[in-house]
């Protein structure tokens, strides 16, 4: 009888544990994956991009899982390119800056290189001259507004309101500094410096893309 009763109590016992309610922690509880928080992330379509000094470009953020959080653009080198809250880019001197776009309230960020050229291009109106009394009038003969004296390869007249004294400017595969002016040079105009008036006079007017290095 003991025996009996013995099995009769554990098999209760067991029944009872099982339909006792149990405590399970909040954290050992799975959840799917479809319940995940997800991760914010952006990328730049551009990760580098090379300007002339006053050009502008606008970068583009690519944002995902960040709805409603705005974007911090910030320049490393305002000196060289500065950058809006709308991430345009403006190029303000020659060097090179990284451009950071960063989700807000978190470090997660993108960034895009900046190379501002160290020369700006424009196309000018080109002539010839020498230092003969037909080019130069009363002038001839004498030193460049430099203080230099003309040497053809080399010398150039420029608006030094445009291209200052002493620059250099690559004109097809020649590279010239600017050393003279000149009463008709005004604007994107320069003259070309010739050893002789035929030469000068054969170079007539053309119309060049140059480079003027800053």
């Amino acid at each position: 009888m003991n025996r009996k009763l013995l099995i009769t109590t554990m098999v209760f016992a067991m029944l009872f544990a099982c339909l006792t309610p149990q405590k399970v922690n909040a954290n050992e509880i799975p959840v799917s994956s479809g319940e995940q928080q997800l991760t914010p992330s952006i990328h730049l379509k551009k990760t580098k991009v090379s300007l002339e000094r006053g050009d502008t470009a606008k970068l583009k953020a690519v944002v995902q899982n960040a709805s409603g959080k705005k974007i911090i653009w910030k320049s490393s080198k305002k000196r060289v390119a500065t950058v809006n809250k709308k991430g345009e880019v403006t190029a303000k001197d020659k060097g090179k800056t990284t451009i950071t776009a960063t989700i807000s309230g978190t470090n997660i960020s993108a960034q895009c290189l900046i190379v501002v050229k160290k020369y700006i291009t424009m196309t000018v109106k080109t002539t010839g001259y020498c230092n003969c009394s037909s080019c130069a009038g009363k002038w001839a003969g004498s030193p460049t507004a430099s203080g230099t004296r003309p040497k053809q390869n080399r010398t150039i007249a420029v608006d030094k309101n445009l291209i200052k004294l002493g620059t250099k400017v690559k004109i097809g595969d020649e590279m010239y500094v600017a050393e003279d002016t000149g009463g008709a040079i005004k604007g994107k105009k320069i003259d070309i410096y010739y050893s002789s008036h035929n030469k000068a006079k054969a170079h007539g007017v053309q119309y060049k893309k140059i480079k003027v290095y800053i």
